[in-house]
């Protein structure tokens, strides 16, 4: 009994130690299972393998093939001819491109070149792949800088353009437009080793005598097919006119005064007003038909060119020719009186009539060419009589009630001159240019202007000294910007 209570014992024993090792075995057995991935993802990764480098004028941009058991990638770069590798970024695994933008950090200079490489690194193993020790290279494109334009007109049918040097440029593109269009022509290419141009009217590109063009010049880099920047507005040039003998009245034969027998003082004869208006609408009439005879269509009559025509025929009572008494272009006249878009003026003295003085612009082929302009759409007249001689003007535009505007802003300051506000609106007849130094001048606490700087629409932006009379044409909407630096002392 007790030999078969021992050995059921043992039996007993034998079974419950064969459960506890199976169920060991199965507790062992996932840890097994488990520890195999993280060996595997110890290993060290492959070198990534660069596929390509891009440039833009400021960007370069690196494309790697995936590497095997990468957990991230670093990127790095050098100039080209150097020995040391600058750190760019790590990034994940997940990208295979990185674009390295150029900054104060990771500078990139235009017509430099540049190599690049990458290494793969694994987080779990802690390991790092090998990399490239060459690199793959690219060349930052070289862009040319933006470049002062100044233009003056020589004569009727010439102007010389000139430019400051602009850094990567091996040429010079010489563009320009007529006041009447936005769009830029180009008229030369010339090399990097001047900085000057003679535009002499052709055919292909035209100077007219007594019309405003604008004139601009970009650089340009063959190597990289690159552009610099550009003064969008352009530099303004009034051609002056042609010299012309201006038509007079044919005499006619003064009868001789009467003698008294007890001659007496006698009053001066006052002279026979002028009926202006009617004067003014026959010389439109007039023009118009003679527009027609020649297939361009009728222009209307504008009050704002009769103001100024109104002017203009004064001031050449005391100072004949297309420039005022004060020196400006006659056209300043017109922007005055609140038109725009001007085009060209006629004037005449001595014509007795309307129809006298538009046959004599008729008979003049300066004069004509203004009056049959295709581009006119809208017209004014005016005359004047002194001493008995009457002075004669025309003026011809385009939509000449267009208006652009000019916002002022003191930049944080404000305008004393304005009741204190910081920024204001001026609507300005288009094409016509104002000066900084009829702007009133801002404050800023203890701050000093430094800059007037004018920015357009497209965010295009130009700046100039405030202590420099800054031209601003009026040939689109722009904000004139206060630019300030701090001083000791509100002067």
């Amino acid at each position: 009994m007790i030999k078969n209570a021992i050995q059921k014992l043992n039996k007993s024993r034998l079974r419950n130690g064969l459960i506890a090792v199976l169920l060991a075995i199965t507790l062992i057995t996932p840890a097994v299972f488990q520890s195999t991935t993280p060996a595997a993802s110890k290993r060290t990764p492959a070198r990534p393998a660069i596929t390509k480098v891009t440039a833009t004028k400021n960007s370069a941009t690196v494309t790697w093939k995936k590497s095997k058991y990468a957990t991230s990638y670093r990127i790095y770069y050098k100039q080209a001819g150097t020995k040391k590798w600058t750190t760019l970024a790590t990034i994940s695994s997940k990208n295979l491109k990185y674009t390295h933008k150029s900054s104060r950090k990771h500078l990139l200079k235009g017509g430099k070149k540049y190599a690049y490489t990458v290494r793969a690194y694994n987080k779990y193993g802690r390991k790092w792949s090998s990399y490239d020790t060459k690199g793959k290279t690219v060349t930052i494109p070289a862009v040319p800088s933006i470049v002062k334009t100044r233009v003056k007109a020589n004569n009727y049918k010439q102007t010389t353009v000139t430019w400051t040097k602009s850094i990567n440029a091996t040429n010079y593109l010489v563009y320009y437009r007529s006041a009447d269009t936005t769009k830029w022509t180009r008229i030369a290419n010339v090399s990097s080793k001047t900085l000057k141009y003679v535009h002499k009217s052709s055919r292909k590109y035209p100077v007219e005598a007594g019309r405003t063009y604008y004139y601009m010049v970009r650089g340009y880099n063959k190597t990289f097919k690159t552009y610099g920047g550009y003064n969008k507005a352009g530099m303004q040039v009034v051609i002056p006119e042609r010299p012309v003998i201006t038509p007079t009245a044919t005499p006619t034969a003064t009868p001789r005064p009467t003698q008294k027998p007890k001659p007496t003082a006698t009053p001066k004869p006052t002279e026979t007003p002028l009926n202006t208006e009617k004067f003014i609408k026959e010389v439109i009439r007039l023009t118009n038909i003679e527009r027609t005879k020649a297939g361009k269509s009728s222009v209307q009559e504008n009050a704002a060119l009769d103001k100024g025509a109104a002017v203009r025929a004064k001031e050449c009572a005391i100072k004949y020719g297309h420039h005022r008494p004060n020196g400006e272009i006659f056209s300043t006249a017109y922007y005055e009186s609140g038109a725009g878009n001007i085009l060209g003026e006629n004037i005449a003295v001595g014509f007795l009539t309307p129809k006298g003085v538009v046959e004599g612009w008729v008979n003049s082929q300066g004069h004509y060419v203004t009056m049959i302009d295709s581009r006119a759409t809208h017209m004014g007249a005016g005359c004047y009589k002194k001493d008995g001689v009457i002075y004669w003007v025309q003026i011809f535009a385009k939509n000449p009630d267009q208006k652009f505007t000019l916002t002022v802003d003191a930049n944080g300051g404000t305008f004393p001159d304005k009741g204190g506000v910081e920024k204001y609106t001026i609507q300005v007849p288009a094409g016509m240019t104002l000066y900084t130094d009829n702007i009133p001048k801002p404050q800023k606490g203890y701050n000093k202007l430094s800059k007037w700087t004018t920015v357009y629409d497209d965010g295009f932006e130009i700046s100039e000294n405030a202590y420099k009379n800054v031209k601003l044409h009026m040939s689109e909407n722009q904000t004139l910007r206060a630019d300030w630096t701090e001083s000791l002392s509100s002067n």
